[in-house]
């Protein structure tokens, strides 16, 4: 006869302790004295030590429920999708289709060259780009 493997509270328990959640960083006290200090939403998760927002939207709700008081938080809700960013790798995105480019026609693989003047970038696709011309004097020099 085939014995039966002892399926008791031991097996449960490893099988718990492999699967344990991370503990929440939700803290009411601290996240009510970052809002009524005034801090943004960026500010609140550097001090809170969160890395994304909708971890923050989530504690926000949390608080506003437990306090039945509405929170505001600078930057929480603004939708970024529209507005150009650089992200973690240092690479500028921007959806071309939320960008008013007039006649301009673009397409994916086009390549752009990137200018700053005065401290603002202008991206110009690069079959459009007129490099700057350098103007440089030659001096004769007469050897004697």
């Amino acid at each position: 006869m085939s014995t039966k493997k002892d399926t008791t509270d031991t097996s449960l328990e490893e099988f718990s302790e492999k699967k344990k959640r991370p503990e929440s960083k939700y803290n009411a006290s601290i996240l009510r004295e970052c809002i009524k200090e005034g801090l943004d939403a960026k500010s609140i998760m550097e001090r809170i030590g969160l890395a994304n927002k909708p971890t923050l939207k989530h504690y926000v709700l949390r608080l506003i429920s437990d306090d039945r008081t509405f929170y505001d938080v600078k930057g929480l809700y603004l939708k970024s999708s529209s507005r150009p960013y650089i992200n973690k790798k240092g690479v500028v995105c921007f959806n071309i289709h939320k960008v008013d480019l007039g006649e301009l026609e673009l397409k994916e693989g086009d390549e752009f060259v990137i200018t700053a003047e005065d401290g603002l970038l202008y991206p110009t696709p690069e079959e459009l780009f007129v490099p700057k011309r350098v103007t440089t004097h030659r001096t004769r020099h007469s050897s004697r």
